[in-house]
C-alpha cells in the first residue's frame, strides 16, 4: 500500500452581508485546501472547518453582537480572520486585542485570495501588511510599560516655579538620587553651595525637605520617565552645558 493521502485543511469563507457577497463568488483555493463559501450563519456546518474568513463592514460590532449570543461551538478553538473594506481597516484594528487570527482588507484579500487561504491553513496568523506598524507599536508600548524606570529626566519647560539654571541642574541630580557631596563633586561646587541651592529649592517649591522636592517634581509632571531600554542616563557633562 502507498502512503496515506495527507488530510486536507478545511477553510470556510463567510459573508452574510448581501451587498458584498458577489465579490467572493470567484474566489478559489489551492488544491491542498478544502474550501467553501457561504452566505448564511449555519453554525454546525461552520464548526466543521479548521479556519474561517469572515467578512464584515464592522468587525468590532460583529464580535460584540456574537459575544451576546449563546453558542453551541467553542469558537476560540478556531482560527478566524476578519475581512473588511480598506476604508474600515484601521478603525477595526482593535479586534487584534481579541483572540482572532488576523485582519485583512477586502481589496487585498481579493487580489491574493488563494495565497491568503493557504497562509491561514498553514499558519496561526494573517495580517494586512499596512497594519504591521500598529502591531509593532503595541508590542513596543507594552514592553515600555513593563520595563522598569531607569531615571526621571527633568523637562525644564514644564517647571512652573521660578528656578535658576543652577537649581534646575541640582534638581535633576536630586531626581537621579545623588547625595549632596556627589552633586558637589559632579558640578564642581562646594558642599555649602549645594546645600544653599537645595534649601532654595525647598523654599520655592514649598516642601519640607529634598525628598518632597523630588516627589513634587514627579507628581506635577515636570519629569519624563526613561525606562531600561533607553540609555542609562544623560552624562553629567550634558548638565554642565546648561550651567
Amino acid at each position: 500500500m502507498g502512503p496515506a493521502a495527507e488530510e486536507k485543511r478545511r477553510v470556510l469563507l463567510v459573508c452574510r452581508e448581501e451587498s458584498y457577497a458577489h465579490h467572493f463568488e470567484g474566489v478559489a483555493a489551492p488544491e491542498n485546501v478544502e474550501f467553501d463559501f457561504v452566505t448564511n450563519d449555519n453554525e454546525p456546518y461552520a464548526s466543521t472547518f479548521d479556519a474561517l474568513f469572515i467578512f464584515s463592514c464592522d468587525p468590532i460590532g460583529l464580535i460584540e453582537e456574537e459575544e451576546r449570543r449563546e453558542h453551541l461551538i467553542d469558537w476560540s478553538t478556531k482560527k478566524i480572520v476578519f475581512i473588511t473594506p480598506a476604508e474600515n481597516l484601521e478603525a477595526s484594528a482593535d479586534i487584534l486585542y481579541t483572540p482572532v487570527a488576523g485582519l485583512v482588507s477586502l481589496e487585498k484579500f481579493l487580489l491574493y485570495a488563494g495565497r491568503a487561504i493557504e497562509i491561514l491553513a498553514d499558519y496561526p496568523f494573517l495580517l494586512e501588511p499596512e497594519l504591521n506598524y500598529l502591531l509593532a507599536s503595541e508590542v513596543k508600548r507594552k514592553k515600555q510599560r513593563l520595563a522598569p524606570v531607569e531615571r526621571f529626566l527633568l523637562q525644564r519647560e514644564r517647571v512652573d516655579v521660578p528656578l535658576r539654571d543652577a537649581e534646575l541642574n541640582i534638581l535633576q541630580l536630586l531626581l537621579d538620587g545623588r547625595s549632596t557631596k556627589e552633586i558637589a563633586d559632579d558640578l564642581y561646587y562646594s558642599v555649602k553651595t549645594v546645600k544653599r541651592y537645595i534649601s532654595n529649592l525647598i523654599r520655592v517649591i514649598g516642601t519640607t525637605d529634598r525628598t518632597g522636592v523630588v516627589v513634587h517634581a514627579i507628581r506635577n509632571g515636570w519629569v519624563e520617565p526613561y525606562r531600561s531600554e533607553h540609555a542609562a542616563g544623560i552624562p553629567v557633562s550634558a548638565i554642565k552645558e546648561n550651567m
